[in-house]
């Protein structure tokens, strides 16, 4: 089966963002991260208690489609320092995460779709047409690129990065049972210690072309 859908995780000071966008752009594909799917249940007033009323989740299953419809893709690349996703009620809510791989189902269903993030790799690995790929990079890469984005000192991203790793680590151990940062989790593990993010995107690109057919 051919691949119609790309995850995309990576850690926090790889250019995981631009090797997104770029793969993205190289097939024609849409570009869906995290932050548009918060963005867009924001957008859609959804709050912890509303997602806790089981009667309201279709409506709001078809506001916050029409939400991320609105939302352009370039909001997908914009850097921001991580979200703590395991002390933020919303994405630890049981509900809210269901609605949330709901709405990674059914794009991934439609296809052409690349998603940076959402633990998506991890919702979709039953899916034989979806490819699963890690960007990583050492941790002095990772901090002095972190610490040119963030203007602040090594130190302070070196902080950053290992809280970042740590959270999500222990976050997608607790809430989907699946090692973040295992090798089998993915099909595709790359560093962008010596890969510019557009060399990153041409590499997976050259691993589509090269991957087996998987029966579906």
């Amino acid at each position: 089966m051919a691949v119609r859908n790309i995850t995309i995780a990576r850690q926090v000071g790889t250019g995981g963002e631009e090797v997104a966008r770029h793969v993205a752009d190289a097939l024609g594909f849409r570009l869906l991260d995290y932050r548009l799917v918060q963005e867009a249940a924001f957008e859609a007033g959804v709050s912890p208690e509303t997602v806790a009323e089981a009667e309201r989740r279709p409506s709001f299953f078809a506001r916050i489609l029409e939400a991320l419809a609105r939302t352009p893709g370039a909001h997908a690349v914009t850097w921001g320092e991580p979200v703590d996703i395991g002390a933020t009620p919303i994405l630890t809510s049981a509900d809210y995460r269901q609605l949330i791989q709901q709405v990674v189902e059914d794009f991934a269903a439609h296809g052409s779709v690349v998603f940076l993030g959402h633990g998506a790799q991890f919702m979709l690995r039953g899916r034989p047409d979806t490819f699963r790929v890690f960007i990583s990079g050492s941790e002095s890469e990772r901090v002095r690129r972190l610490a040119a984005q963030m203007a602040v000192a090594p130190d302070d991203a070196r902080e950053v990065l290992i809280r970042s790793d740590r959270e999500r680590v222990a976050y997608f151990r607790e809430y989907f049972g699946a090692e973040w940062l295992s090798p089998a989790s993915y099909d595709l593990c790359v560093s962008t210690d010596r890969l510019e993010p557009r060399a990153v995107a041409r590499l997976i690109l050259a691993a589509l072309d090269l991957a087996a057919p998987v029966p579906a």
